[in-house]
């Protein structure tokens, strides 16, 4: 007999059930994964708890939290509940990540491309400045 927690959260594709903190410990959390939703114990541990991909489902709570973006996590303890069909998994923030930035990285680009350009047609203006300053006093020195 199986207690039906819910499609709360996907996980690396995994769906997961509610999400809640453990205990009073910061920065640990306790994820409700059920067998009838395809979960295993070699699919819990098959996730990429380092940089995990978490979507949150229609079906969640509004006012559940879940993981904290930005964070990977370290796979704690793995209690299986024969009798309700579900695996209780705890996990720790292990270390804080930005996620995906090629857009920044784009931009940044983008912009040395223009600062290089502007530079140089800084150092074309000086150039030309140089010249017309020679030329003006060549003119100035030939004609007294």
């Amino acid at each position: 007999m199986s207690v039906p927690y819910g499609k709360h959260w996907k996980i690396d594709g995994l769906i997961a059930g509610p999400i809640t903190r453990h205990g009073s410990v910061n920065g640990s959390y306790s994820i409700i994964f059920e067998r009838e939703n395809g979960a295993t114990l070699e699919s819990i541990e098959a996730v990429d708890w380092a940089r995990p991909s978490v979507q949150h489902l229609p079906a969640c709570p509004a006012n559940e939290a879940g993981l904290p973006e930005g964070y990977g996590f370290q796979l704690g303890n793995i209690e299986y509940h024969h009798n309700a069909g579900y695996f209780n998994v705890t996990v720790t923030t292990a270390k804080q990540y930005l996620g995906d930035v090629t857009g920044y990285q784009a931009r940044i680009e983008e912009l040395e491309g223009r600062n290089a350009a502007l530079s140089g047609q800084v150092t074309d203006a000086r150039t030309k400045e140089a010249e017309l300053a020679s030329a003006y006093e060549e003119g100035v020195e030939s004609n007294g």
